[in-house]
């Protein structure tokens, strides 16, 4: 976990509590912790000084009265503890460096992952492990560097970001802060990306880390930048750990996905993917003419999704069948796929149930939208056809959402022709307040068919 900001913050710690201190002896407890010969280890630490640490990237060095330097990494867990010699050391305690004064200093790590390697001081920066780090941000006088390793790269920013032998310092939780902050999406492919989006990459990888840096880094679940201490930057992130939340900018809620195998929180609206296919949400209530329009948009280009097609694919699948056992056990099966009808009369008569249900399946919906929509390229249109478009959610995934209004007497007329229930599909319907919709846009679907084509020129310039 601990990224740049946390370890610089671990170094001047280690300044303030360990520099000038002599090492009398060394403890190693877990010899595979070290990546040099332990006897040489132990040897050349033994009476050193510490003339002072410093930080390159996200390794600790020792800056010894020898002709070695001690680097150090932390990985994911890596702390350390400065204690006096009548306290034990716990059993986490990996590395202990006893000074003369009585004091030492612990090496800690839960996770075990942490190193410790002696690299001769002549040139240790052009040696390895330092010799396959980059830059931090701080160390880099403009963007350029960033710029030619990955404008030509067809990956994802994100991947490209934590690659540590372009630009050191970023994790995680950084390069999620810095996309959010840069408006830019984690999947986009670093190849679409604009030298000024460069620009903006390292201009704010300097201000949200040199702000990490100023507030102590970023506490998370286990992890403390050092003993007493905690990381007060957390009460500033906008997206990492933020699930579910509210986007500070628009109050789309948060997504979490995994790219390039890391677990990724952003906003889908303000970070929008440039490699992503323009997507139309197209909703109204039942008998609107949603199909209609949808269908119209597909013949001037667009490629045309139907929820409902989704949600009938669904109802075939046995785990989604077993989920919604969960909340409806009678559940009715024909010919291999849910019974329809049985479950809306089960929606009708119990509201309870039909939240449950409606959480279920959404996600699910828009997780089928999601894969379909990914196969195609930006220079494709896409118009989807959701009934519940805000209900579910997946208006935050569009680019622009088209709400069609109709008179109710028009509706039964539409109802009736397609020969529904209209009694029952008016009930289902009953919730649908189109006052209360956030449309991009909204048509009236009261008039004839050349007026309504009228209307949906828009959208046509799109595929054009």
């Amino acid at each position: 976990m601990p990224e740049l900001p946390e370890v610089e913050t671990v170094k001047n710690v280690l300044n303030n509590i360990a520099k000038g201190k002599t090492i009398s002896y060394v403890d190693v407890i877990r010899p595979q912790t070290v990546r040099s010969d332990i006897n040489q280890f132990k040897e050349v630490l033994k009476g050193a000084t510490i003339e002072n640490f410093s930080r390159y990237g996200k390794y600790i060095i020792y800056h010894l009265d020898r002709d070695y330097v001690l680097v150090s990494h932390l990985r994911m867990e890596g702390k350390y503890f400065h204690r006096d010699e009548k306290v034990k050391p716990n059993h986490n305690d990996l590395i202990l460096f006893h000074f003369t004064d009585g004091t030492y200093l612990s090496f800690n790590d839960t996770r075990r992952f942490g190193t410790m390697e002696l690299v001769e001081k002549n040139d240790y920066l052009n040696k390895d492990p330092l010799n396959k780090i980059g830059p931090d941000p701080f160390m880099m006088k403009d963007s350029s560097r960033l710029y030619e390793a990955f404008h030509n790269k067809g990956v994802a920013i994100k991947p490209c970001l934590l690659d540590q032998s372009v630009m050191s310092g970023l994790g995680n939780i950084y390069v999620d802060e810095v996309l959010f902050a840069c408006k830019i999406h984690p999947e986009t492919p670093a190849k679409l990306l604009s030298k000024e989006q460069f620009d903006e990459i390292w201009y704010w990888s300097k201000d949200i880390m040199g702000r990490a840096i100023k507030k102590g880094g970023t506490t998370v679940i286990s992890y403390h930048p050092t003993e007493g201490i905690d990381g007060e930057f957390v009460t500033e992130l906008k997206v990492y750990g933020q699930n579910g939340g509210r986007c500070v900018n628009c109050g789309t809620p948060l997504i979490k996905k995994f790219v390039g195998g890391r677990g990724t929180t952003f906003c889908p609206h303000c970070q929008r993917n440039v490699a992503r296919p323009y997507v139309l949400g197209v909703t109204g209530p039942i008998g609107s003419g949603k199909s209609l329009i949808c269908k119209y948009l597909e013949s001037k280009g667009f490629i045309y999704l139907s929820a409902d097609d989704i949600v009938h694919h669904l109802y075939e699948r046995k785990d989604v069948q077993n989920g919604l056992r969960q909340y409806v056990p009678n559940l009715k099966i024909k010919d291999g796929s849910v019974d329809r009808e049985s479950l809306k009369e089960e929606i009708l008569n119990n509201p309870r149930i039909k939240r449950f249900i409606e959480r279920f399946i959404h996600q699910l919906v828009i997780d089928e939208f999601e894969k379909e929509i990914k196969k195609h390229s930006n220079k494709e249109c896409i118009v989807c056809e959701v009934p519940l478009l805000f209900e579910s959610g997946y208006n935050h995934y569009c680019d622009d959402t088209l709400l069609v209004n109709i008179d109710e007497d028009q509706q039964i007329k539409n109802l009736k022709k397609r020969k529904e229930n209209v009694e029952k599909a008016l009930k289902l319907n009953s919730n649908f307040n189109a006052t209360n919709k956030k449309a991009t846009y909204t048509v009236s679907n009261n008039g004839s068919v050349a007026e309504l084509e009228k209307k949906l020129s828009i959208f046509c310039k799109k595929c054009q």
